[in-house]
Parts: C-alpha cells; sequence; structure tokens
C-alpha cells in the first residue's frame, strides 16, 4: 500500500488535470502519479546511474589490447 499525499492546486491547474484525465480515460489522481514517476523518480535513477559510470569511469585499471581483450572474453564465453 502506498503513502496518502494532499496537495492544493489552483482552479486553472486543476482545470487542464481534468480535462487530460477525461481525454486519456483516467483519472487526475493517475495523471499526478505518472508526473511524479516521470519528472522525480526517473530522474533520480538517471542521476545514481550517471553516477555508477562516472565511478566506473574513474576506475584506474588496467587494459591490454583490445584485440587480445576481446579473445579472452571470446574463449571465456565458449568455455
Amino acid at each position: 500500500m502506498g503513502k496518502r499525499v494532499q496537495a492544493i492546486v489552483s482552479e486553472e491547474e486543476y482545470g487542464v488535470l481534468a480535462r487530460l484525465a477525461r481525454e486519456r480515460r483516467s483519472t487526475v489522481s493517475s495523471l499526478i502519479r505518472e508526473a511524479i514517476q516521470r519528472t522525480f523518480v526517473e530522474e533520480v535513477s538517471r542521476q545514481e546511474r550517471r553516477q555508477a559510470l562516472a565511478e566506473l569511469l574513474s576506475l584506474s585499471v588496467p587494459v591490454e589490447d583490445w584485440d587480445e581483450m576481446e579473445r579472452e572474453i571470446e574463449r571465456g564465453a565458449l568455455e
């Protein structure tokens, strides 16, 4: 079960939400949950992935010749 959140929006904002909800055969609550997911939750996830990538790229690891590494990867996949 989720948490209940209450927010006050202007008449204009509610009008837009109500119209969109009707057009999409949805509810205002559903539109708001969708907006939260896209605006905040997905953004945090993108930021976390960017941070993880930055950390990986900052690692100082010895890298062999790419052709040799590719052969080793292929040999490992076949075993």
